[in-house]
């Protein structure tokens, strides 16, 4: 009996730190930086977790893209929204992703045609295998006019920075 209650001693240790790791691991997820934002901004820089961003004003939609099957449905902020509370004052976007691939996108195409930054799909945060954690489109199902490679080149995936220029 001395050896049982050893045994599922030493294992309610062992799962109640595996929980406890995955709490901190949660945590530090929740309060790392991941995106940031500098140029011309009311401040010289500001950082987003993901927390900070799903407290802004934000929606679902229900697109297809070139890169998925069949439509999925985005928790999302828009772009606008996004460059309103920061105070943007350029007219260019240079959108980097974590892979230091970079594009200059006019800031008015993206805020005419409802650009997007998605942080969940299909309920579940995305994953950086699955083109996250954060990834800019536009609703190209609602908008099939701007479903052409010219808007489609503007959908960065794995997006991790943001200098409005």
């Amino acid at each position: 009996m001395v050896q049982i209650s050893f045994f599922f001693r030493n294992i309610l240790l062992a799962l109640l730190l595996v929980i406890a790791t995955l709490s901190l691991y949660q945590k530090s997820y929740a309060a790392s930086p991941i995106l940031t934002i500098s140029g011309k901004i009311t401040d010289n820089s500001i950082s987003f977790d993901i927390n900070q961003l799903r407290a802004m004003p934000n929606f679902t939609i229900k697109t297809e893209t070139i890169w998925t099957d069949g439509s999925h449905t985005y928790t999302a902020i828009s772009i606008e929204n996004l460059l309103t509370s920061i105070g943007a004052q350029g007219t260019q976007l240079k959108l980097t992703a974590l892979n230091d691939y970079s594009i200059e996108v006019p800031i008015n195409v993206l805020v005419e045609n409802n650009a997007f930054i998605a942080f969940e799909q299909n309920g579940k945060k995305m994953r950086i295998r699955d083109k996250g954690p954060l990834w800019l489109l536009y609703p190209f199902t609602d908008s099939p006019q701007i479903n052409t490679p010219f808007y489609q080149s503007h959908s960065i995936w794995q997006l991790k920075s943001i200098e409005v220029l």
